[in-house]
Order: C-alpha cells, then structure tokens, then sequence
C-alpha cells in the first residue's frame, strides 16, 4: 500500500510530531493529510504502526462507513489536542488542558492488540500483535507516541519550525540543539535567501 509518492512529511524526530505534521501550509492555506480513512490506514503503515496485510483487511472492512468517518474525526481531535498541549505549554488554561489530555487518554484506553518480548540477536526486543477490530483503534499507537513525547521529551527542544508561514513541529536531536527550519530543503534555504536579499537591498 504504500507508494513512493508519498503525501506525508517524516522530519520530526518523534512519531507523534510526524502525525502532528499531517496538517500543513500550501499556498498559504490549511491542508489536512488525513481527509479519509484510506490516508489515515496509509499513514499508520507508514509510521509502522501498521503492516500491509492488516492495513488492506482495515479498508476492505471499513472504507467509506460510518465508522470510518468516526476514526477521522477522533484523529483530528487527538491531532488538536496534541497540538493544544505543545503550543500552550506551559500557560495551557487548566479547563483546555484537562479537556485536551482527556482526548489522548481515551485513545490510549482502545484495545488494538498486544506486545509480547520476544528474543532477538542481540537480546530481546517487543513485537507488537495488531488486532483491529474497529477503525478508531488505529489511533492507539499514536496516542502512545503523543504521550510519550509529552512525558519523555524534553519540551524545550520540541519546536516550530522558524519560517512564520510554516506550521511543521520538530524534534531538535541536533548536537547543539541549534536547528530552526523543518528542514533545509523545505523551509531553511528559503528563508535564508530572503534574509540574503533584505541584507543586501538594505546594504
């Protein structure tokens, strides 16, 4: 199922910013990756949440249900108020926070299998058992990647990218937690020209 024209933005160092990242700037208008379940289910395979057999029984069972439009909706929701909890920390209203964490709870609350240990070359490793039996559960593994980047991570070196007509979201890993752009190609040489060019024209 997945294709090498991907629509969707791996850059940010933690799985939960990848999904945050499914809304994006185009022309200066909002754009949502995720209208249906087919790119959500492409998303989750993406992210490896998912794996291929499991991904086509999810859209041959559920595809352009009622059900379907319900697993959307919640993502948007968990897709918010991850977003909410980031851009707010740490002066985040009580009520709004509150409300916010309760919708990542609830996700992590679905049942979408179990994860066993399991041995491996060099020790032991997790394998994950996906059992999907309703199309919300994809949005399990993304609630715990959401709860794992705002218990584990540092929140200072959660970021935005610089350019003030992006909204990507980063990890920044870098030795001196120096990186600004959502990544040089996208954003960083963009605005570095513009900078070039307001230096020079002011010159």
């Amino acid at each position: 199922m997945v294709t090498t024209a991907s629509p969707f933005l791996w850059l940010g160092n933690h799985r939960a910013l990848d999904f945050l990242n499914t809304e994006q700037l185009q022309r200066g208008a909002r754009v949502d990756l995720l209208p249906d379940l087919r790119s959500l289910v492409a998303w989750c395979e993406e992210a490896g949440f998912l794996d291929g057999a499991t991904a086509g029984c999810v859209l041959e069972r559920w595809e352009g249900s009622p059900e379907a439009e319900s697993a959307i909706e919640e993502a948007r929701q968990l897709r918010s108020a991850l977003r909410a909890l980031i851009d707010e920390r740490p002066r985040a209203q009580k009520a709004a926070a509150e409300s916010a964490i309760g919708v990542i709870n609830r996700a992590l609350r679905l049942d979408a299998g179990y994860t066993e240990v399991v041995r491996a070359r060099a020790g032991f490793t997790r394998r994950v058992h996906v059992q999907i039996d309703a199309p919300d559960q994809l949005l399990r593994p993304v609630a715990e990647a959401a709860a794992s980047l705002l218990c584990d991570v540092d929140p200072e070196l959660v970021k935005r990218c610089g350019n003030p007509d992006c909204v990507l979201y980063f990890h920044d890993v870098s030795r001196n937690h120096a990186r600004r752009w959502c990544s040089m190609e996208l954003c960083g040489n963009r605005m570095k020209v513009a900078a070039h060019y307001l230096r020079n024209r002011n010159g």
